[in-house]
């Protein structure tokens, strides 16, 4: 124990504990903090003790090093101090495609996950007119499934419509990476993933891309349309 909290036991246990987990003494066992070394140290023994007497299991004559692994990694995995955030405002605004490309807009939108979900977005041309929309109710599932739904429903609305060069905006990163990967998986939106995938190669030139929520509220409100729907349908907005 810390040498500054020896005097510490002279209080009640209850008090003791308290004491010893918040102080911020300096001294450190192999790189741990006391705080945390005690606390991890007090948890195990409690559970080892219920497991020898609740289960009769063996006692443990390495409880002490089990102990001292599970706070190292804590302190490094989980528990390094954290650094003031700095806030940034940036400026965001949505951009026109180039001339001569589309660009699309999707959104999913969920009523809890899984939930009542919606998805939905717009095409628009490279002077940012407005060319043709999209909502649909898809019914209970997940958020992740929502926003292929959305982006499935554009692509072959944009394909359509004859649409060559198409740039494509969504704010879900983890769709937008999954879409640019080789990666296969056998997750439930995998035959939504291929189907997006094969949709993508029958354009001449495609861009697919992340971009900010904010940038992309046309696309919520539609998706945000799809989850009002009390049945699963399908509408298009002129």
């Amino acid at each position: 124990m810390p040498a500054d909290l020896k005097s510490t036991f002279s209080l009640d246990i209850l008090k003791w504990l308290e004491t010893n987990c918040v102080c911020n003494s300096l001294i450190k066992v192999k790189g741990c903090p006391w705080k945390t070394m005690l606390t991890f140290a007090v948890w195990s023994l409690w559970k080892h003790r219920n497991r020898v007497v609740f289960e009769n299991t063996t006692l443990n004559p390495k409880l002490h090093d089990s102990c001292l692994k599970q706070a190292i990694e804590y302190v490094y995995c989980v528990g390094k101090s954290f650094r003031a955030i700095q806030v940034r405002h940036s400026r965001v605004k949505w951009n026109r495609p180039m001339e001569g490309w589309c660009k699309l807009n999707s959104n999913g939108a969920s009523l809890g996950n899984p939930g009542r979900v919606g998805g939905g977005g717009l095409i628009r041309d490279h002077r940012g007119a407005w060319i043709k929309g999209y909502t649909r109710n898809i019914g209970f599932t997940t958020s992740v499934i929502a926003e292929f739904w959305a982006l499935r429903d554009g692509l072959q609305l944009a394909l359509q419509l004859g649409v060559d060069c198409l740039e494509v905006e969504l704010n879900a990163k983890v769709v937008v990476d999954l879409v640019l990967s080789n990666l296969v998986t056998n997750r439930d939106y995998s035959s939504l993933l291929n189907d997006c995938r094969y949709l993508l190669s029958r354009f001449q030139q495609t861009r697919v891309s992340h971009t900010y929520r904010e940038v992309n509220r046309a696309a919520d409100g539609l998706a945000k349309e799809g989850c009002m729907y009390a049945v699963r349908r399908f509408c298009y907005f002129v």
